[in-house]
């Protein structure tokens, strides 16, 4: 805590503050720090506010949560509509992987908290799913949508606990999956 700052309210008007600055600096120490490191306290120690202009901006932690998932993986949906269904789904598929690599102590909060997912993730997941119908026969049980996406969770928390750099890489991730894509499983369709 700054020692110029005494016990009580802030001074007014010394220093401005926008939910924008709050979330930029929250979603740099999430990545670095994980969810401790995003603790109002922190925040505000490392922004030189007090807690509570933490809270005032963003809300309760869960709402700073939310709000560090929308802003982590905006954006990501930017499907080539022309693409047939493997290359689409192999495109979506290494988008999500990227942004969750960056960011994959918030997919480790989303998992533990499913409320988390943001309507962008909302449908990456539709669009996984709607492709996988059309390469595997409907897919009606969402057998390839589950593998696909259990899969990719999976690889995010194994390359983030890797050491030195030493883990899987992304360009690991899309060869599986171009395994997993291209086998040839009963009741697959072409592309």
């Amino acid at each position: 805590m700054p020692a110029s700052r005494g016990v009580g309210r802030p001074q007014k008007g010394t220093q401005t503050l926008a939910k924008d600055q709050i979330l930029s600096a929250a979603l740099l120490r999430m990545r670095q720090g994980g969810l401790e490191a995003i603790s109002f306290r922190r925040l505000a120690n490392a922004l030189g506010v007090s807690p509570m202009a933490i809270k005032y901006h963003v809300g309760g932690q869960q709402d700073l949560l939310a709000a560090l998932v929308e802003l982590a993986f905006k954006g990501t949906l930017a499907v080539d509509e022309d693409r047939k269904s493997t290359k689409r789904l192999k495109h979506i598929l290494s988008l999500y992987c990227a942004r969750a690599l960056d960011n994959a102590n918030l997919v480790r909060c989303i998992l533990g908290d499913p409320s988390l997912m943001s309507n962008e993730i909302v449908a990456i997941t539709e669009e996984i799913r709607k492709n996988t119908r059309l390469l595997n026969d409907g897919d009606p049980n969402d057998v390839m949508l589950n593998l696909l996406v259990d899969y990719t969770h999976g690889f995010v928390f194994a390359a983030a606990a890797a050491k030195n750099g030493k883990g899987p890489t992304l360009e690991d991730f899309l060869r599986s999956i171009e395994w997993v894509i291209g086998a040839d499983l009963p009741g697959k369709n072409a592309e």
